[in-house]
């Protein structure tokens, strides 16, 4: 906190002097040129010290003076930041938006009365619109970038709740295959964009999916049969979590947290389907210890391919 502290004084101290030569060249009638890099970086970090406090709201004033042409050009927050924006916008740029969003409008409104393959195909296209636009902003502008590709998932899935809905699908085979079909695209789409939450979410909806098919196929398993569905596959993820970690780290990562998962599911597959209840406290006491123990002796190699 001090060096913090002390590095902002230096920053400001050395501004503060910039500025006084730069209001003096000025009285002067000669003003030196700036980079507008430089420019736009002075005006933020004024804008900072206003909202610090650090200097006073006159003082604030008076440096972006000589900075901006007009005071109201000053940064704004996100909100204002919009609103600039939408003040600035064209009168092309505003027609096109009306169009858009009544089109929306439109397809909202008449969406159930639209053939099967139209809102398939609908669904499609806006979920690879969001992905599309999400994986060009990826660069620039991350957070935006992967905020874009999270929507068109949740578009994606919404869609898919919607045409089950208007079928009549939404008991039976047609739920399952919405979770599965969404947990591939997720999946893939995690893989492609780097994007390692929804990597992990699209396995979670697997594993989901498979609880789900072994309470239906084996009702009534024995404590051993649980423990045989699931133990495996949590050491198959850590082993899959180990091979691929030295060209994609990100990946081994999530497949590590999966294999973790997985370690535990055979005691949360019974609390929900009620196995053998007594003896759950008691499975994840011991699962717990051994899980710690193993990841402490071997904390120098896992954490290497996770961190």
């Amino acid at each position: 906190m001090e060096q913090e502290a002390f590095c902002r004084v230096s920053r400001l101290e050395g501004l503060l002097s910039f500025a006084v030569n730069r209001a003096e060249a000025r009285g002067a009638g000669i003003v030196p040129a700036l980079d507008e890099d430089r420019k736009k970086w002075i005006v933020r970090e004024i804008e900072t010290w206003r909202r610090g406090k650090l200097l006073p709201e006159q003082y604030c004033d008076f440096l972006q003076n000589l900075y901006l042409d007009d005071l109201t050009d000053r940064p704004k927050g996100p909100l204002g930041e919009a609103v600039r924006r939408v003040g600035r916008a064209s009168g092309k740029q505003w027609a096109l938006t009306i169009v858009i969003f009544s089109l929306i409008c439109l397809i909202v409104l008449h969406f159930s009365a639209f053939p099967l393959a139209l809102q398939i195909a609908l669904g499609v296209l806006g979920t690879a619109g969001f992905v599309g636009w999400g994986a060009r902003r990826r660069e620039r502008q991350p957070a935006r970038g992967l905020a874009l590709t999270g929507a068109g998932m949740l578009f994606q899935f919404g869609i898919g709740l919607a045409v089950l809905g208007i079928h009549g699908w939404t008991s039976g085979a047609g739920p399952v295959a919405l979770v599965a079909l969404s947990s591939l695209l997720w999946i893939c789409c995690g893989l492609a964009l780097r994007f390692s939450l929804l990597h992990g979410l699209g396995w979670i909806g697997i594993i989901g999916l498979y609880a789900w098919m072994l309470s239906r196929q084996v009702p009534d398993p024995s404590w051993l049969e649980v423990q045989v569905f699931w133990v495996p596959a949590a050491l198959l993820f850590g082993w899959l979590s180990w091979f691929v970690h030295v060209k994609f780290k990100a990946t081994g990562t999530v497949l590590f947290a999966n294999a973790l998962i997985l370690w535990f599911m055979p005691e949360i597959y019974s609390a929900l389907f009620d196995v053998d209840r007594a003896w759950i406290q008691l499975e994840l006491l011991v699962k717990i210890a051994a899980v710690g123990y193993g990841l402490f002796r071997l904390r120098k190699q896992w954490m290497e391919w996770v961190a």
